[in-house]
């Protein structure tokens, strides 16, 4: 899930086939153009499935499978029903829409055999706890990276007035003219921002994450939580003390950033993320599902 920055207008508050892939050495570029595309990085050992946010795109998963990638991961990078078109699409597709884009790729790396870990950001984070859920053994570790379990409370109440609006809120949508929440300009200035969204997909988190929360206990894969303190979409205290609390994890651990915003697989502290990301992971390679879960 994307918002504007800060420092930019105040409109808006809400925020495969093997392809050869670069470098991650180094961070993103103008001499990089975006690529909104889903990706898939061939590996061995260990699959992971990685899941942008809401009004984000595989983009801003990009970078760290690229990182992983390097590491020997069999990286997989999906794009959310709806995402990276026409606000139309985004506004047509619904929670259990975005999951299915999930469940579809998750489906392609369990034919590989090998340990699977999922790996999501923002709403991503949410659909990634769903997998964790209701694949159980099949998911060997979990990593949630800002997830958005809970929204600015402000934020939430208008989303709730405005669905009282019935299908009325469906046609509705909101015009962002600043850039995502990030706090590297450079990042930042090249990031593809999703403008045009509709009032539908915050909406629909709202709801999934009410459906996710509720079921969080039932999670028991390893996890890994990373959340910035300087995040404006997501609050980092409401979300990392309920999901430490309530994840059904006996093996768990919390990194907090200190600089990053939101989109934290792009942002100044991207290669501590990818670090945490890689070390975590490696732990599950060539194990079975079975006994990584316990």
């Amino acid at each position: 899930m994307q918002v504007e920055s800060p420092a930019a207008s105040s409109s808006v508050s809400l925020s495969g086939e093997r392809q050869n892939h670069p470098s991650a050495e180094d961070p993103p570029s103008r001499a990089q153009p975006a690529d909104k595309s889903e990706f898939f990085f061939p590996g061995s050992g260990i699959s992971a499935l990685l899941v942008h946010g809401l009004t984000g795109t595989p983009y801003e998963m990009r970078w760290l499978g690229q990182r992983m990638a390097d590491a020997g991961f069999r990286v997989r990078g999906v794009r959310l029903a709806g995402h990276a078109g026409a606000p139309e699409e985004m506004a047509s597709a619904s929670y259990d829409n975005w999951y299915e884009s999930v469940v579809r790729g998750f489906e392609e790396l369990r034919q590989y055999g090998d340990p699977n870990i999922v790996v999501g950001l923002s709403a991503g984070a949410v659909l990634a706890a769903r997998l964790a859920i209701d694949q159980r053994d099949e998911v060997a570790a979990l990593a949630m990276l800002a997830p958005a379990f809970f929204l600015p409370r402000m934020t939430a109440l208008e989303l709730r007035i405005v669905r009282q609006l019935g299908t009325l809120a469906d046609q509705l949508f909101l015009y962002n003219t600043g850039g995502s929440d990030i706090h590297d300009a450079a990042a930042r200035s090249i990031h593809p921002t999703t403008h045009l969204f509709p009032l539908s997909g915050p909406i629909n988190l709202l709801e999934l994450s009410k459906i996710v929360r509720a079921r969080l206990d039932r999670i028991t894969q390893p996890a890994l939580v990373i959340h910035s303190r300087n995040d404006h979409t997501c609050p980092m205290k409401r979300n990392l003390d309920f999901v430490m609390k309530r994840i059904g994890s006996r093996e768990k651990r919390a990194v907090i950033l200190e600089e990053s915003y939101h989109v934290i697989t792009v942002d100044t502290e991207r290669e501590l993320v990818a670090s945490e990301v890689i070390d975590f992971a490696s732990q599950f390679r060539g194990s079975s599902p079975c006994s990584a879960t316990g």
